[in-house]
C-alpha cells in the first residue's frame, strides 16, 4: 500500500516546544495568582490528552476555577500570549529527524501537510522562521487553529484530503495529542503516536523514519501483536 500523504503535527513532531509551553503555562499561573506551578511530567500528562497547545486547560476544568468563565478565558489568552512572545524571542528548533522524513517523503512523492492546534499566528511564526518562503511549495496544507475536538462535520483531516484529493487509506498522520490522532483514525488515516514520554525528563533523539512507516503499514500483524523496539514509544494503528 503507498503512503501518499503525511500529516504532521507541530510540537513535538516537527518542533521541540515542550520546555516554552512549560514556561508559558507557569508564566500564566502566575499572573492570574495561582499557585499551580507544572512540572515537566505534570505538563506532558496534560498534553497527552489535551495536546500542548491546549494542555493549560486540564489546570481548569475543575471547579471553582472552571465557573469562572472570564477569568479562565483570560487564563488560556495569556498562556496563548506568552508561548507566542517566546517563540518570536527563541524560535524552537526543528527536530533533525522530523526533517529527514519530510525531505524522503517528498522524494518519494508523498505530499506533507500540517495540521495542528497552535494558533495560526504561532504556526505561521514557527514555519516561517525555519522554512522561509519554501513554507508553500513544500507542504501541501497548513492549518493552525485546528479543533480537533469538533463533533460537528467531516473534520480537518477529512477536509485536508478532500483539498488535496487524497484517499485516507493512503495517509499517515503523525502526532503526540490523543485530540488529533483519535480525529486522524475516525476518518480512516494511520496514525503514529510519538510520545508522550512520561517522566523522563530527556526526549528520545530517535524519530520514526520514512522506511519504518512502509515497514510497519506493511506488517501482517496488529499493533497489539507487534512488540515494540527499543527507542521511543511509537504506536501505529489503523483504523477499520
Amino acid at each position: 500500500m503507498s503512503i501518499d500523504v503525511i500529516f504532521l503535527g507541530l510540537d513535538g513532531v516537527l518542533f521541540d516546544t515542550e520546555a516554552l509551553h512549560l514556561a508559558a503555562c507557569n508564566a500564566a499561573f502566575a499572573n492570574a495568582g495561582l499557585s499551580l506551578r507544572w512540572t515537566l511530567p505534570a505538563l506532558r500528562a496534560a498534553a497527552a490528552s489535551h495536546g500542548y497547545a491546549n494542555a493549560i486547560g486540564s489546570a481548569v476544568a475543575a471547579p471553582p476555577l472552571s465557573r469562572d468563565k472570564r477569568r479562565v478565558a483570560e487564563l488560556l489568552a495569556d498562556k496563548q500570549h506568552q508561548f507566542h512572545q517566546a517563540i518570536l524571542a527563541c524560535p524552537p528548533q526543528a527536530q533533525a529527524a522530523a526533517l529527514a522524513l519530510i525531505e524522503d517523503a517528498s522524494a518519494a512523492g508523498c505530499k506533507i501537510c500540517i495540521l495542528t492546534d497552535l494558533p495560526a499566528p504561532a504556526t505561521a511564526v514557527l514555519l516561517e522562521r525555519h522554512f522561509g518562503a519554501d513554507v508553500t511549495s513544500l507542504f501541501s496544507v497548513v492549518a493552525g487553529g485546528v479543533s480537533f475536538d469538533s463533533a460537528s462535520g467531516a473534520g480537518p483531516y477529512a477536509h485536508a484530503l478532500n483539498a488535496i484529493g487524497a484517499d485516507a487509506h493512503h495517509a499517515i498522520a503523525i502526532d503526540t495529542a490523543v485530540p488529533a490522532l483519535r480525529a486522524a483514525a475516525a476518518v480512516g488515516l494511520w496514525t503514529v503516536s510519538v510520545g508522550p514520554y512520561g517522566t523522563d525528563v530527556v526526549r528520545p533523539r530517535q524519530f520514526i523514519t520514512f522506511d519504518a512507516l512502509h515497514d510497519l503499514q506493511a506488517s501482517p500483524y496488529t499493533p497489539d501483536q507487534q512488540r515494540p523496539a527499543p527507542g521511543p514509544r511509537l504506536g501505529i494503528h489503523q483504523a477499520a
